[in-house]
């Protein structure tokens, strides 16, 4: 399949109001892109967690002296990847913060989120888990946006050459 990107996206936490603070994304090919995304004024620091920080390791002072602004990052998002097939290994979060985003910069979404694991369906689950543990160590996550997606990207070359 052509045009095969993936995403990811860390938060300020897991709460129903928490809110995007990196995106990054790559193609089956080439070096990935990764944005940090410096916070909408609406954007409430109630809705930050600490333990969320101490897991991607980001602290809100960065994002607001390194954090580019949310049209920026939606701009770059929509030419990187209008019209090709986005995946994810979160949906329903990353989608989320890929509303909220997009939704505070006032630009419409050039891009349709999709499962990544849609992509595996014809994998019987034993061979599934085989993969995921391979690239669990050869290229595991770290719950930051450019290694993340480097992690699904290798899960779907692994599964595709297997094929």
């Amino acid at each position: 399949m052509e045009d095969i990107a993936f995403i990811d996206l860390e938060a300020s936490g897991l709460s129903a109001r928490s809110w995007p603070i990196e995106v990054g994304w790559c193609f089956q090919k080439g070096k990935p892109s990764a944005k940090l995304i410096r916070p909408a004024n609406e954007w409430s620091l109630d809705d930050w967690d600490v333990g969320a920080e101490a897991l991607h390791g980001v602290a809100y002072e960065n994002l607001l002296s390194k954090g580019e602004a949310l049209e920026a990052v939606c701009e770059s998002l929509n030419t990187a990847l209008a019209g090709k097939a986005v995946y994810s290994d979160a949906p329903d979060w990353d989608g989320f913060w890929l509303y909220r985003l997009f939704q505070a910069a006032r630009i419409r979404q050039q891009f349709i989120l999709r499962d990544l694991y849609s992509l595996f369906q014809s994998i019987p689950d034993d061979k599934m888990r085989e993969y995921i543990d391979r690239v669990d160590k050869e290229a595991p996550r770290q719950h930051r946006a450019i290694p993340d997606v480097l992690h699904m990207r290798a899960l779907y070359s692994l599964a595709a050459s297997q094929d």
